[in-house]
């Protein structure tokens, strides 16, 4: 009998089709057939956890203080930052988090950006997905978001940068996880990433 596994992957078309024939190749050397689900980040993240889903096709490392049954497979599959994007009108740095009157957008659930928000006096404004933060930006409905930009791909939030003001919060590295009743798949999965960056190409170069 095939041997399967089901893989959450991002809404971003951007992000899913980057990756996803690293993870089949990965996964199709130990045997196994992949079912890749498009769910909702924050969504994706507590199902991975809790084991009715087998794996995520990327987070960032920061996910594992949020989330206790996962299991990083440690091959750095993208580099990137936390991004604070701010319209041209308002201060954009650090000192926005400090202020509990300004309203900041995030990706719902418990993602890199709302588990930061939550550590700071700021207010947040929770949205679905990165390219919807991106438009209330973008139409004036929001003066501050937070957004991953990776280093490959660009802001996940599809916005002309050109447009706003920024200021880094931190870098972090982005990661495949799965959940820790897999654990004994480990050590194959590292080397069938590997294998699939010398078959593919790097997803990172070692300059950035």
């Amino acid at each position: 009998m095939t041997k399967m596994v089901r893989i959450s992957i991002p809404l971003s078309d951007n992000i899913s089709n980057r990756y996803e024939k690293y993870h089949l190749f990965a996964y199709n050397y130990l045997g196994y057939q992949v079912i890749f689900d498009r769910i909702l980040t924050g969504r994706a993240r507590e199902l991975v956890n809790k084991g009715e889903l087998d794996g995520m096709m990327i987070a960032e490392r920061e996910i594992e203080q949020t989330f206790a049954n996962l299991l990083r497979v440690p091959v750095v599959l993208a580099k990137g930052a936390l991004v604070l994007y701010c319209n041209k009108s308002v201060v954009c740095d650090k000192s926005v988090f400090n202020d509990a009157d300004n309203v900041i957008g995030v990706t719902s659930g418990k993602s890199i950006s709302s588990n930061f928000i939550d550590t700071v006096a700021a207010s947040s404004y929770a949205i679905k997905s990165d390219e919807d933060l991106g438009s209330m930006l973008t139409k004036g409905r929001l003066y501050y978001v937070l957004l991953i930009d990776e280093v490959e791909l660009g802001n996940l939030g599809s916005l002309d940068e050109s447009l706003f003001n920024t200021a880094v919060v931190y870098h972090s590295e982005g990661f495949h996880y799965i959940n820790k009743k897999h654990k004994n798949l480990l050590p194959g999965l590292t080397q069938g990433f590997k294998l699939a960056i010398e078959h593919y190409g790097p997803l990172v170069s070692p300059k950035k």
